[in-house]
């Protein structure tokens, strides 16, 4: 943007309309005499200045890798069924309940099938200790969710929920998903997969994978397209790319993003070359509306 006007008290560069630009955004070009806008495209788009386009950032843990592989997440599932699946949310500890000392309600995001398309779905629930409540939506795909309230005023030594807490397919049904307690309660789910919407496409900027620095894993990203084609011939899983020795934390920056159509799974997968020990996962992807 050319800027040809100073204001005449504070010497400071003036847009077309008079007003006067951020610093932040715009730099000095002394050899053309104007200023020109700096743009972080992941900053403008986590600021709303892109429209259809949001930034995810999504982190997974698994606590107990050995030598099979297993999804990178806390619970060591991540459920992919055909259909939407009944499901309710449960704590190992009384004190999360709607007015105890522990988690208060929770909330989640995933997808639903409706009317043939993969549609995001979210809401918050009320906690009953260790009795089960069920999630208001039935889900084909679970990919976030963390405590949203609490009885508490969390600090270093005091969590924000008591217990594990568990989404799991109704009547105690398959565990989804964990928030566990571990040494510190970490309120927040840690999926190391997710699946893009219908009418989206994603595109991975980055991985950091993180393993003990005395241990060797195996890390592998796998695709499955046609989420929603549930008869055979089926889209099979197939790798994107793979992390053969990872030590310690490592991290890949892709020049060119890694591109997932509309209804693709992508999962991380680990397993662990000597040992058993923990596996972490953290990627970024620019979710884009199909337009």
């Amino acid at each position: 943007m050319a800027l040809n006007k100073m204001h005449k008290e504070t010497g400071r560069m003036l847009k077309e309309d008079n007003t006067f630009i951020n610093r932040a955004d715009y730099v000095y070009n002394s050899h053309r005499d104007y200023y020109k806008r700096v743009s972080d495209f992941g900053v403008d788009i986590v600021k709303g200045e892109v429209p259809g386009h949001t930034v995810i950032h999504k982190f997974g843990r698994n606590s107990a890798v050995s030598s099979s592989f297993v999804p990178i997440c806390e619970s060591g599932f991540f459920r992919t069924p055909t259909t939407n699946t009944a499901l309710e949310v449960v704590s190992t500890d009384a004190d999360d309940n709607a007015s105890g000392a522990g988690a208060r309600t929770i909330y989640y995001e995933g997808l639903q099938v409706q009317s043939g398309s993969l549609v995001v779905v979210s809401d918050v629930v009320e906690l009953d200790g260790t009795t089960a409540v069920a999630l208001p939506d039935s889900l084909i795909r679970l990919y976030r969710w963390y405590v949203a309230s609490s009885g508490v005023y969390a600090s270093q030594s005091v969590a924000s929920h008591q217990g594990d807490i568990s989404i799991q397919e109704s009547g105690a049904g398959n565990v989804w998903s964990k928030i566990a307690i571990n040494t510190f309660g970490r309120g927040q789910s840690q999926i190391g997969a997710y699946t893009v919407p219908t009418g989206y496409i994603a595109f991975m900027t980055d991985i950091t994978s993180s393993v003990e620095s005395d241990k060797e894993a195996e890390i592998l990203l796998f695709q499955r397209n046609g989420v929603l084609n549930t008869t055979a011939p089926y889209n099979p899983i197939r790798l994107v790319t793979e992390i053969s020795s990872a030590k310690g934390v490592q991290s890949i920056n892709f020049s060119s993003p890694l591109k997932f159509e509309e209804e693709t799974d992508m999962i991380f997968f680990a397993k662990q070359k000597k040992g058993d020990s923990p596996a972490t996962i953290d990627f970024t992807l620019y979710l884009v509306q199909n337009v």
